[in-house]
């Protein structure tokens, strides 16, 4: 059977569109339902919306104004120097052994590669104290210290309202420390668990089922001083009961 020229015309039109629509279709079948990790390639942190540290191209930059947290191009935690940045949990005739030594709540936000500042979403819906995962929050901030565990200096800890990306940095002992960041994302579906804590608490874990995934690590660790204070004991630890809880 012959066609007409405008029946071979309208053919083709309605092959192209035929595999326009089936390439579509390819294409959204593919598609992962995960967001484009962002690509981070440093970080600040600050306290009350001011900066005190920024991570660059492999270079810490202190914040000389914020003298209450900076000294000598480090952090410091101290309880003296211009009036002191750490916070005691316990009333003064309270055991010393119940009390901590830590920073108030500070935030890490991150810098991308075109310059902009961006937050991560929070790992839950309504920041740190809920139950429900919160769809787009595949990111979580880990840390690791320079010094060995058995005589780290400092740590962080998370408090329930600081949510994923707040966090307080603790005293231990007085000394140098050092601290890297990085940010995992988890490739798979997460899930919460309950798992038992530190007096008689209960905290909440986040489970990766599939692997936790590296997209972005600081290449060198950022200097953290522990001043002395008065009530240290003899071999420098701050009076307290140390306490270990890590995400």
């Amino acid at each position: 059977m012959m066609l007409s020229n405008n029946s071979k015309i309208l053919l083709l039109i309605s092959l192209f569109l035929s595999a326009g629509l089936f390439l579509n279709a390819c294409s959204d079948s593919t598609s992962s339902d995960d967001p484009a990790d962002p690509e981070i390639t440093g970080f600040l942190i600050e306290e009350q919306g001011v900066e005190i540290v920024r991570y660059e191209n492999g270079t810490y930059t202190f914040n000389e104004n914020r003298d209450d947290y900076v000294v000598d191009n480090s952090l410091s935690l101290s309880t003296t120097h211009v009036g002191g940045n750490l916070v005691r949990t316990s009333a003064e005739e309270e055991e010393i052994g119940d009390r901590r030594y830590f920073t108030p709540s500070v935030t890490i936000r991150f810098i991308q590669d075109d310059g902009d500042v961006i937050d991560l979403p929070e790992e839950r819906t309504d920041g740190g104290t809920g139950s429900e995962i919160n769809p787009e929050g595949y990111f979580r901030l880990k840390w690791d210290w320079t010094d060995p565990a058995a005589s780290r200096n400092a740590n962080l800890e998370q408090h329930g309202s600081d949510g994923s990306w707040m966090f307080h940095i603790r005293a231990d002992y007085e000394g140098n420390a050092g601290v890297t960041f990085r940010v995992d994302r988890c490739d798979g579906d997460r899930e919460l668990e309950n798992v038992p804590g530190e007096n008689n608490r209960i905290d909440q874990v986040r489970n990766c089922s599939v692997e936790e995934i590296t997209i972005f690590q600081a290449s060198i660790a950022m200097p953290v001083f522990v001043d002395q204070y008065d009530l240290t004991d003899e071999t420098g630890k701050y009076p307290h009961m140390r306490h270990e809880r890590q995400r």
